[in-house]
């Protein structure tokens, strides 16, 4: 086995063949450790990181991936090192099951700190290198939902069916796929109707600026040639009234980020709308359902379970 640190973009650029090979190879990873994702997370929030992606091979073919960087403090000794990714990444990880551990104790600095690890990432597994201490704690609950068997409540059943008849009372209602010809319409649905709701409460909302927009018009586009985008919008009458913003890897579909006309909240759009991609992802022979990061109620109303990411920092003695 030969492992090296990838240190430029244009390295971590020319493996991505192979990167998107191994994402797709490997079921236990999540879209977030694919080069559809980090890619576009390090042209809009990379600057001014060292990268130290981890790359392993065997026999020549691409095994093991770690994509991480070093942020240094200009004006002290102080470095941290995280994964690619880090703050608007519900999970992240590497992708493989070999030593990158050891490969980080080489490199120059104080302190990593991976988080949002699911509890069976190897990285919580593999021993301690020599001259370093860690902390291992809870990070923040993901709830999952199985699709294996009955889904929700027999009341919320009896509601999405009363609310989808109520929804299609003296109005023609429609739900579509994101394509190559309607995925920027859909887009800057997302972008308006997910700003609507947070408006209300007199807050900008997480899509709010330029370069998070264009972050994620970037992500949309090479998940959906990847095959692994999923995102729905209802119309009503022909206008769009509520988008569904996830990702399919594997048995999982996640759901990343939604948004709906508040006039129509006491129809339950945003249920209605999760609904059809929970019924999507029964289609397509998915068994998890993954709400992402967050407790709010509505998941658990869906019969949704926690499982609790962590986090291990660990400290150069």
């Amino acid at each position: 086995m030969a492992t090296d640190v990838i240190t430029t973009p244009e390295e971590l650029l020319a493996i991505s063949p192979e990167w998107d090979e191994l994402w797709r190879r490997t079921p236990s990873a999540t879209p977030f450790q694919s080069p559809h994702w980090v890619l576009p997370w390090l042209d809009a929030y990379g600057a001014g990181g060292e990268l130290a992606v981890v790359a392993s091979r065997s026999g020549g073919v691409l095994t093991t991936l770690a994509p991480l960087y070093i942020v240094r403090d200009e004006d002290s000794d102080e470095s941290l090192g995280m994964f690619l990714g880090t703050g608007i990444s519900d999970y992240l990880d590497v992708i493989g099951d070999d030593d990158v551990l050891t490969p980080l104790a080489s490199l120059n600095c104080q302190l990593w700190d991976l988080q949002q690890l699911r509890p069976t990432s190897p990285l919580l597994a593999t021993a301690l290198p020599d001259g370093f201490a860690d902390n291992v704690e809870d990070h923040e609950p993901c709830p999952l939902l199985s699709l294996e068997g009955e889904i929700g409540s027999t009341r919320l059943r009896k509601n999405i069916r009363y609310y989808r008849r109520a929804m299609s009372r003296n109005a023609t209602v429609t739900v579509e796929s994101a394509t190559e010809a309607n995925l920027d319409e859909l887009l800057d649905a997302l972008f308006v109707l997910h700003a609507a709701r947070w408006q209300r409460r007199g807050l900008p909302g997480v899509l709010g600026d330029e370069t998070t927009q264009n972050f994620h018009r970037d992500v949309a586009r090479r998940l959906l040639r990847a095959g692994a985008l999923r995102m729905y919008a209802t119309r009503r009458d022909e206008r769009i009234v509520a988008i569904f913003y996830g990702f399919a890897h594997g048995v999982t579909v996640y759901y990343y980020l939604s948004g709906y006309d508040p006039e129509l909240e006491k129809l339950s759009i945003g249920t209605l709308i999760v609904a059809h991609a929970i019924d999507e992802a029964v289609r397509d022979g998915a068994t998890t359902f993954d709400f992402l990061r967050g407790a709010e109620e509505y998941k658990y109303a869906w019969g949704a379970t926690d499982r609790m990411n962590r986090r291990r920092q660990l400290f150069r003695s």
